[in-house]
């Protein structure tokens, strides 16, 4: 009962966040002002709006983006009962961060701090700034120390900036199924993100004409699309790889993604519906009274909602047309 009435405490205030999300009128309304500033000035009438009246000018919205995405992070661990579940979601800004001080120490400069990640990470990035210092990876969990060792053996082999991306994004979707071993919700989210990644990074290595060997290597681990798919595919047409992808899941995200690429040579469709469809598969879930669905739907939601903001910003920033700014638009959680 005890355990009961802590996750109901827990769910309780997951609620309360999910009413300070915006919805679906006000992100209209910022796709429809006639500007940047105009933008701006629609979002600083929301939660956001203390937020927003710290800001300068309309190209200091990232700052506001981070910051808001870190207290969203803090908020939680703040109540949550299982501090753990949160970090398998907080591990892609570890490996964000490991990867911007990984390219910084191999090319001998500072590491950009404009593009860390703070307080979202479920490691503080002054510990790993001083494993970086100490040169002592100890701290990090197994896959992430594997993978960071890896990266210092190969790179002195092959100074490649890629071979930091490629091993890393291998790591961390090993750390996360490690994580959520069981919970079974979660691994069902994450392997549909690890086949929808792999099927986009299909269509890329597929375009720049790259064998198998580079494609097995990039591909993530945690997927249950069989591999042979990509391997026998990748030299046959996209429609056959739709076809043969037509009863699974994603097969309209495979359709209208690929039909996209054919015509635009762009993969925003193809990122916009693989999005919706991992939202939609956590909404479905969201009205359970206990147990890692609610929050994890929250998590998403708030990051969705700080993609669209930021969709938004960059459009108008750019002056595009509100009509393609709205096509780049994902679904709102509420």
């Amino acid at each position: 009962m005890a355990n009961d009435t802590k996750y109901a405490y827990a769910v309780a205030r997951v609620r309360v966040l999910e009413t300070r999300l915006l919805e679906k009128g006000q992100i209209d309304r910022m796709v429809e002002a006639r500007n940047a500033q105009e933008a701006l000035q629609v979002l600083g009438e929301t939660v956001y709006g203390n937020a927003v009246a710290e800001l300068e000018d309309v190209y200091q919205y990232e700052e506001l983006l981070g910051g808001e995405l870190g207290r969203a992070y803090q908020t939680v661990r703040s109540f949550y009962p299982e501090p753990a579940l949160v970090d398998i979601f907080a591990a892609k800004y570890d490996v964000h961060n490991l990867k911007v001080l990984l390219k910084a120490h191999f090319l001998g400069i500072e590491p950009d701090e404009t593009i860390l990640s703070t307080g979202a990470g479920s490691i503080p990035l002054d510990s790993l700034k001083a494993m970086f210092r100490e040169e002592d990876f100890r701290d990090l969990p197994p896959a992430l120390r594997a993978a960071v060792e890896e990266i210092r053996e190969a790179f002195v082999q092959e100074p490649d900036p890629q071979l930091i991306d490629i091993i890393l994004d291998r790591a961390l979707y090993e750390h996360i199924f490690a994580m959520a071993e069981k919970l079974p919700f979660l691994q069902e989210l994450f392997t549909h993100k690890a086949n929808l990644v792999n099927i986009k990074t299909f269509l890329r290595v597929k375009n720049l004409g790259r064998d198998w060997a580079f494609l097995e290597k990039v591909l993530l681990p945690g997927g249950d699309l069989d591999r042979d798919i990509f391997r026998e595919l990748l030299d046959e047409p996209l429609e056959v790889f739709s076809d043969r992808l037509a009863m699974s899941p994603y097969a309209q995200v495979v359709e209208e993604g690929i039909r996209e690429w054919q015509e635009r040579q762009s993969l925003t469709r193809f990122e916009k519906l693989a999005d919706d469809f991992l939202l939609h598969f956590v909404r479905e879930k969201k009205h359970a009274s206990f147990g890692p669905e609610p929050l994890v739907g929250y998590l998403m939601a708030k990051e969705n909602e700080l993609k669209l903001i930021r969709i938004i910003m960059v459009g108008k920033i750019n002056r595009l047309p509100t009509e393609e700014i709205r096509e780049r638009l994902r679904d709102v959680y509420v």
